[in-house]
């Protein structure tokens, strides 16, 4: 990476401090107050009220018959701890990443989580209340800030890597935490050239143990590519210009290619903007952009476009032999769930989740042709795509995805149900959770022996208890073949890696 990039994003960084020095006009903990209210009237409203300073660690409690060939641990990792010294955030991608283990082994399965020991909540712990703001808060008094790591909640996602585990968040870099007890060892700087360089929370792993990641600069119209080898050795990063380059939060890889959709949301500071939220325009006119970049050189090998539409989350991507490339996705037509909707969850107003909710898409890029296409394939609501470790890149036959159904009407807000789709012959099967149950992003895995299964973390709200149910991924709509049960709650969390062993 040229010194000048660096030197660019340096300043850049830079450019954020005043953002920690705005007015806020402080309404106390009024937030607490109006969620607690409402909590009591809709109590799934738990798994977003945080979790206090601490750490959680238990056996859990198993039904069923526990796969024998399935040991290894489940990383897990969401924001934790919404609250602090009696001040509760206004967004909920703004709370200290939670980073949770369930261990598989023969004598049972086990649990622990800690918050990240980030820099930001290791002043605030000190200070006894919230510093610095997020990415949509602004708490009283903030501090100021001189780069994007002072406000790192490291809240989104976890990776194992080599031998540490790493904790991702949005637009800084990794945190890393043993991966036997979860403490924290330190930010990761994988070079002294890339110190600081953002590091996406959604890195793809290919089957041979290649890693590709990227990061953006909204601010400075960079989009930073990432490359590692097996050995988890980083190999090459580039630094990109792209005009307009937005807000990406995923991407994908194929054979010959990576793939990213930039979205026409873009930060316009100024005005009465006091977050990086309250900075977001959304420019519906405008067409969200497909950048297709080559693996061999990182060099743009294609841009097309689509109809504009936000992407949280991509299933995988492949392409043939004539250079088309197919991909599938969870779409949907705008960002408000993320801009209004998350917002007004944490002081448990009625926001709709529904309206801009994703749903299960497909798509067909053609290189030579300059084309994208794209159309539904499957009518319902649908979050978290993902697809067997072993297929990231290649064709997959299947998908999984959280989903709910017209005709489904759950006692809280969110998806409901898992499904299985087979989209070769275009079938799906699911299975429908309690009521009283949240589902959050199940992951599907395969063992040594051969076998299939899927791992379905879940919130009992009714009762306070998490849990993790295992299905055959073969048979999803016959139900869990065991359930393993906490005797505690912790806060619905994002997203997962199973390692296995």
């Amino acid at each position: 990476m040229k010194r000048r990039d660096v030197l660019q994003l340096a300043l850049t960084a830079a450019a954020l401090a005043p953002l920690g020095r705005l007015a806020f006009a402080a309404t106390g903990d009024a937030w607490e107050a109006a969620f607690l209210k409402a909590m009591a009237d809709e109590p799934w409203l738990l798994g977003y009220l945080g979790c206090d300073d601490r750490a959680f660690e238990a056996a859990a409690e198993v039904t069923g018959r526990w796969p024998a060939a399935l040991r290894g641990r489940l990383y897990r990792n969401g924001p934790g701890m919404h609250s602090f010294g009696g001040w509760r955030y206004r967004h909920l991608f703004d709370g200290d990443g939670l980073v949770q283990a369930w261990h598989f082994d023969a004598g049972g399965v086990n649990h622990q989580a800690r918050l990240v020991a980030t820099h930001k909540l290791e002043r605030e712990r000190a200070a006894g209340r919230r510093l610095l703001p997020g990415f949509g808060s602004l708490p009283p008094d903030a501090v100021g800030v001189t780069g994007v790591d002072d406000l790192n909640p490291a809240n989104i996602s976890v990776l194992p890597h080599g031998d540490r585990l790493l904790a991702l968040w949005e637009a800084g870099s990794a945190w890393a935490l043993n991966p036997q007890d979860l403490t924290t060892e330190g930010l990761v700087t994988f070079s002294a050239e890339t110190r600081g360089l953002p590091f996406s929370a959604h890195p793809r792993l290919e089957p041979d143990g290649t890693l590709w990641n990227f990061g953006y600069l909204a601010s400075a119209d960079k989009l930073v590519l990432w490359h590692f080898a097996p050995d988890a050795t980083l190999k090459r990063v580039k630094v990109l210009e792209v005009p307009r380059v937005g807000m990406p939060h995923d991407f994908m890889v194929t054979r010959h290619h990576l793939l990213l959709l930039l979205p026409p949301l873009y930060p316009e500071p100024g005005g009465d903007a006091d977050t990086l939220l309250d900075s977001l325009r959304w420019h519906p006119r405008e067409a969200t952009r497909v950048l297709v970049l080559r693996k061999a050189d990182l060099e743009v090998a294609g841009e097309m476009e689509l109809p504009a539409q936000w992407v949280f989350h991509y299933g995988n991507a492949w392409e043939d032999e004539a250079g088309v490339i197919r991909f599938d996705a969870a779409r949907a037509p705008d960002p408000l769930l993320m801009t209004e909707s998350f917002r007004e969850l944490m002081r448990g107003a009625d926001a709709d989740f529904t309206t801009s909710a994703a749903r299960p898409y497909r798509y067909r890029v053609d290189l030579r042709a300059g084309t994208a296409v794209e159309e539904p394939f499957a009518d319902m609501l649908g979050e978290f795509p993902s697809v067997l470790p072993r297929h990231v890149g290649s064709r997959h036959g299947e998908l999984v995805m959280l989903v709910r159904h017209a005709s489904d009407t759950p006692r809280h807000d969110g998806l409901d149900r898992v499904s299985v789709f087979d989209l070769e012959r275009e079938i799906e099967s699911s299975w429908r959770y309690p009521d009283t149950e949240i589902p959050e992003e199940h992951l599907p895995v395969e063992t040594a022996d051969g076998s299939r299964w899927l791992l379905g973390p879940a919130l009992d709200w009714a009762s306070g208890h998490s849990l993790l149910r295992v299905f055959r991924l073969d048979d999803v709509a016959a139900g869990p073949v065991a359930t393993a049960r906490l005797p505690y709650a912790v806060p619905l969390g994002l997203h997962g890696r199973f390692l296995a062993g």
